[in-house]
C-alpha cells in the first residue's frame, strides 16, 4: 500500500511538470534539483555554525558535601561542611569575536557556493535543452529527408513499371531508404538520451520534455555577449574561501592564548554553622602545548586558498576570452554557410528531380542532391547548436544565468 501510494506521489510529480518547455522554463525547474538542495543544507549548516560560535561558554557548578571521618577534627569544626562553586570561562583576548568573524566570512562562502551551484546546475541544463533542441531539429530534418526518399522510390518505381527505369535504380531507391530509417532511429534515440539527461536533473525520471522554441529563437534569445567575468560565481567562492582562510589565521592566533575562568564559590557548615566565600581564577598555563601547529596550519590554508583564487582567476578569464573569439567565429561561419550554401541547396532537389523526370539526370544525381539537402541542415543545425551553448557558457561565466 505505501509502495503504491509513492508511485502515486511520483506520478503526480511527473505529471506536474509540463512537456514542452522553453528555456527559461527549464532554468527555473532546475532550481528545484538534488544538487541545488545539498547546497541549500550545507549552507544551512554554516548558518547554524555561526550560531555556535557567537555563542558564551556555559558555566560549570560544582556541589560537594564534606563529614568527618576519622581523627581530630582539624579541617573544620562542625558536624558537616558543604561548599558550592560556580565558573564561568571569560574569553578576553578576543577568542569569540574571532569566531563569530570566521563563521560569518564561512556563511558567506556557503552562500556563495550555493549561487555557484545553481548557475552550474543551470549551465547544465542549459546544454542539454539545446542539445535536445538541436537533436529535434535533427530528427525532424531527417524524417523529411525520410519522406523525400520515400517519394523518390516511388517516381523510381513508377518508371521501372514503364521500362525507363532499371531494376538496379529500384533496389539503389530501397537501399536509401533503409539508410533513411536507420538514421531517423538514430535522431530519436539521441533525441531520447538528451531527454533523460535533463529529466535527471531535477529528480523526475518519467519526465520526457520537449523544446517548445527553435534554435533560432535560442540563439536570438541570449543575444550579445556579456561583457566580463565580475560577477563570476566561482571566483566570487575563490575570493570568500580566501578570506574565510584568512580569518581562520586570526582565529588560530587569538586561540593561542589561554581562556581564563572567574571563580565564585560558597563554603558552610552545619553543627554549628558558619560560612565563607571564596573568589578566585583559573587558566590553563599553555606551556607544553602551545598550539603552534594549528596557527601554522591555518597560515597554510591560506596560502593555498590564496593561490586557489589565483588559478581560478587565470581560468575563468582564460575561458571567457576563448568563448568570445569562439562564438564570433562560429557567428561568421553560420552567415557565410546561409549565404553560400543554405540559401541555395532548397533548389538543388527540386532541379535533381526535374532533370531526373525529364530523363536528363541519373538517380545518383538525384539521390545525392537529396543527401546534400540533408547535410546542409544537420549542419546549420549543428551551427546553430555551437553558438547557442557558447552563449549560454558565456553566459554562466559571467554570473548572469
Amino acid at each position: 500500500m505505501r509502495l503504491l501510494s509513492f508511485l502515486l506521489f511520483v506520478s503526480t510529480a511527473w505529471a506536474q511538470l509540463p512537456q514542452t518547455v522553453t528555456l527559461d522554463e527549464v532554468l527555473r525547474i532546475v532550481e528545484r534539483s538534488p544538487r541545488v538542495a545539498v547546497s541549500q543544507r550545507e549552507a544551512d549548516i554554516a548558518r547554524a555554525e555561526r550560531a555556535q560560535a557567537g555563542a558564551f561558554a556555559n558555566p560549570t557548578l560544582s556541589l560537594g558535601r564534606s563529614t568527618p571521618s576519622s581523627g581530630e577534627r582539624t579541617v573544620f569544626d562542625a558536624s558537616s561542611q558543604q561548599q558550592a562553586t560556580v565558573e564561568l570561562p571569560v574569553p578576553i583576548f578576543g577568542q569569540r569575536g574571532a569566531r563569530v568573524r570566521a563563521a560569518d566570512l564561512q556563511v558567506g562562502r556557503a552562500e556563495s557556493q550555493l549561487r555557484l551551484t545553481v548557475v552550474e546546475t543551470k549551465r547544465l541544463a542549459g546544454l542539454e535543452f539545446i542539445r535536445l533542441a538541436a537533436a529535434q531539429e535533427q530528427l525532424a530534418a531527417r524524417r523529411a529527408a525520410l519522406a523525400d526518399v520515400e517519394r523518390i522510390r516511388g517516381l523510381v518505381a513508377g518508371r521501372q513499371e514503364s521500362g525507363m527505369a532499371s531494376r538496379y535504380d529500384l533496389a539503389r531507391a530501397d537501399a536509401e531508404r533503409a539508410l533513411a530509417n536507420l538514421g531517423v532511429q538514430r535522431a530519436l534515440n539521441e533525441l531520447n538520451e538528451h531527454s533523460a539527461t535533463l529529466a535527471a536533473l531535477v529528480d523526475a525520471p518519467g519526465w520526457r520534455p520537449q523544446p517548445a522554441v527553435a534554435l533560432s529563437q535560442v540563439v536570438a534569445q541570449f543575444g550579445d555577449a556579456e561583457a566580463d567575468v565580475a560577477g563570476n560565481p566561482a571566483l566570487r567562492v575563490a575570493r570568500d574561501e580566501t578570506a574565510a582562510a584568512q580569518a581562520r589565521v586570526e582565529l588560530a592566533r587569538r586561540e593561542r592564548f589561554p581562556v581564563p575562568a572567574v571563580q565564585l564559590g560558597r563554603t558552610w557548615t552545619s553543627g554549628p554553622f558558619g560560612a565563607a566565600n571564596f573568589v578566585g581564577v583559573a587558566s590553563e598555563i599553555p606551556i607544553l602545548d602551545t598550539r603552534r601547529a594549528l596557527e601554522d596550519k591555518a597560515v597554510a590554508e591560506h596560502g593555498v586558498a590564496r593561490e586557489r583564487e589565483r588559478g581560478v582567476n587565470a581560468t575563468v578569464r582564460s575561458e571567457f576570452e576563448r568563448q568570445r573569439e569562439a562564438l564570433s567565429i562560429r557567428k561568421e561561419a553560420l552567415a557565410r554557410f546561409e549565404r553560400d550554401v543554405f540559401e541555395r541547396q532548397s533548389s538543388f532537389l527540386e532541379m535533381a528531380e526535374s532533370a531526373y523526370r525529364l530523363g536528363r539526370g541519373t538517380l545518383f544525381e538525384l539521390l545525392d542532391a537529396r543527401r546534400t539537402q540533408l547535410e546542409a541542415t544537420l549542419a546549420r543545425a549543428e551551427l546553430l547548436g555551437a553558438i547557442a551553448e557558447t552563449q549560454l557558457e558565456l553566459r554562466a561565466l559571467s554570473g548572469s544565468l
